[in-house]
């Protein structure tokens, strides 16, 4: 290649380089220029990539929820109830009317399972009950169970303890009450651990007070050993539900499918289809309720990109009434030897500027209200950075589209007629 005509490509390279910095300088000249009629135009952009943004964060923060809350009831937990299903839930809201099938021999059976599928089982029954503490009595729900329910469950008490194996094998009248009986029964605070509760007129000695969990079933419960609930409450030998604890999160299913061969055989039913019991799976569980809220999630983050697309529509619309401004502009640009690529690029250089602006402005606003909605208003709140980079891409794009015709049109203007333009 000659020495010519390497520097002549080189002049060509700063000449459109200079042309390009020329025109970013003319496009910002413009907006400063127009403040107001610059921030009308990007609002639109701004508040469609915030929106995405806040409402994508809202819905992780969603899912995180669900995740956590399933994870309060117990890790790895499949749980066996009397009965036929009653909607998709994992933790009926009634546990109280239930027939109760399950036998002292289906529970045997469960925590004899072999190849590292259990690690341990508890029976669960429940029933509507009085509590009364000297004049204070509250509405209440009693649950009868064993020592192993705690570590299923993951509910333990932070005062006091858990009723043992042999106050459990004596029926021993001793209570484990939850936070809010203990709230509502102690008002002033006083120690319980000692006194005596009465459940429908049998007083039993409290020994313990569980955890908050922040479900009003479980923080209104009062525990007591199922021996003592079966002779003392409902009268009946057979349990309303077994919760049971996989090994772990893999063996779940595996679990799940040997647990109905072992009641099927134990009820003589020959399939789940008439089975008098059935089992929820906390990952099935898991799964529809992140299904669910994904959904939603998407739901609100398409509702929240229209919002892009109208602010994608306004600079469009700005952008045409610059050109019809500016027409005459345009033509003394032309006549001094600009070509219509020069006035293209001026264009699209400002409406590219406006989605910037827009974009950058939402971006710092969504992460703004993410970070507000999880400490002034309580909610869960998780930024994806992946709607981020999304979001500020889409706007960005919004502005190439639309900004696009009303650089094309003032291109093509008649350089004569847009001198003659008032």
């Amino acid at each position: 290649m000659s020495k010519d005509r390497k520097a002549g490509m080189k002049l060509s390279r700063d000449k459109n380089t200079a042309m390009v910095i020329d025109s970013i300088l003319m496009s910002v000249r413009s907006l400063v220029g127009n403040p107001v009629r610059a921030f009308l135009t990007v609002l639109g952009i701004m508040i469609g990539v915030a929106a995405v943004i806040a409402l994508v964060a809202l819905g992780n923060g969603a899912k995180s929820t669900v995740a956590d809350s399933l994870q309060t009831l117990g890790s790895n937990l499949l749980i066996v109830y009397s009965g036929e299903p009653r909607g998709s839930s994992l933790v009926r809201r009634n546990t109280t009317n239930i027939t109760p099938v399950l036998s002292q021999e289906d529970l045997d059976s469960t925590r004899q399972l072999s190849g590292g599928l259990i690690s341990m089982a508890a029976p669960e029954s429940s029933a509507s009950v009085q509590l009364k503490v000297n004049n204070l009595n509250m509405a209440a729900t009693a649950i009868g169970t064993d020592v192993y329910y705690p570590e299923v469950r993951n509910f333990f008490p932070v005062y006091g303890r858990f009723f043992d194996q042999e106050e459990y094998a004596s029926r021993s009248l001793v209570a484990v009450i939850g936070i809010e009986v203990y709230r509502q029964l102690f008002p002033s605070g006083e120690d319980p651990l000692g006194q005596k509760v009465r459940i429908n007129g049998i007083g039993f000695e409290i020994v313990g007070i569980m955890q908050e969990k922040g479900n009003s079933s479980q923080d209104s419960s009062i525990l007591i050993p199922m021996s003592a609930f079966q002779r003392s409450i409902s009268g009946e030998a057979d349990y309303a539900i077994i919760n049971i604890q996989a090994a772990n999160s893999e063996v779940m299913r595996d679990a799940q499918l040997w647990v109905e061969s072992v009641l099927l055989q134990n009820h003589g039913i020959a399939s789940m289809d008439f089975a008098d019991f059935y089992i929820a799976n906390q990952l099935d569980i898991l799964a529809t309720a992140q299904g669910v809220t994904g959904t939603f999630t998407v739901l609100l983050a398409g509702i929240a990109a229209i919002s892009l697309l109208v602010g994608g529509i306004g600079i469009m619309n700005i952008m045409l009434v610059s050109v019809t401004e500016r027409t005459r502009e345009i033509g003394v640009r032309m006549a001094l030897g600009a070509r219509p690529g020069d006035v293209l690029l001026q264009f699209l250089i400002e409406s590219i500027i406006l989605s910037i602006a827009g974009g950058i402005a939402g971006v710092l606003i969504g992460l703004l209200a993410s970070w507000l909605a999880v400490h002034v208003g309580n909610m869960a709140a998780v930024p994806d950075y992946f709607s981020v980079l999304l979001a500020f891409g889409f706007s960005l794009a919004t502005g190439l589209f639309f900004g696009g015709y009303p650089a094309w049109r003032a291109s093509r203007l008649d350089p004569i007629e847009a001198l003659r333009y008032e």
